[in-house]
């Protein structure tokens, strides 16, 4: 075995290692429950805001008049750099529970979305960890 090829394999492996260590981490768990979490607050607010305004938001300014800011601190940095997305919505039903394959809001950053898997809060406020391809293909649809 040449000694390029080794050198190549020992840095394979390292990698390797170092994705292990990352994915079973403790950290990582905490990171990902502080995602879910506050894709759930950010679907919840979408639906508050409806039910006070009568009306879907449709930008940060309208979020900022729900809960949402007392109950996720840094919510409106994550959404301005693009780390969350919220897709925007003029017709949903007011039960959360009809709008089950509708994207309210997704996670778009970090190592997870760089090897294609987002988090997602659905319409009716479950949040998911699925492929980039199954997120890009609701949005595609209007969903």
């Amino acid at each position: 075995m040449s000694r390029g090829l080794q050198i190549a394999l020992l840095i394979l492996g390292a990698m390797a290692f170092v994705l292990v260590l990352l994915f079973s981490s403790g950290t990582t768990q905490v990171a990902d429950e502080a995602v879910q979490h506050e894709l759930k607050v950010i679907g919840e607010s979408i639906y508050e805001y409806h039910e006070t305004m009568g009306r879907w938001p449709h930008n940060l300014d309208d979020l900022a008049r729900t809960s949402l800011p007392v109950r996720v601190r840094y919510w409106k940095p994550s959404l301005e750099s693009g780390s969350i997305v919220v897709v925007w919505h003029d017709h949903l039903n007011p039960k959360p529970q009809d709008n089950r394959d509708v994207v309210l809001a997704y996670h778009n950053r970090g190592t997870l979305a760089m090897f294609g898997r987002q988090w997602v809060c659905w319409g009716d406020l479950r949040v998911e960890y699925i492929s980039s391809k199954r997120l890009h293909a609701a949005l595609a649809a209007g969903r």
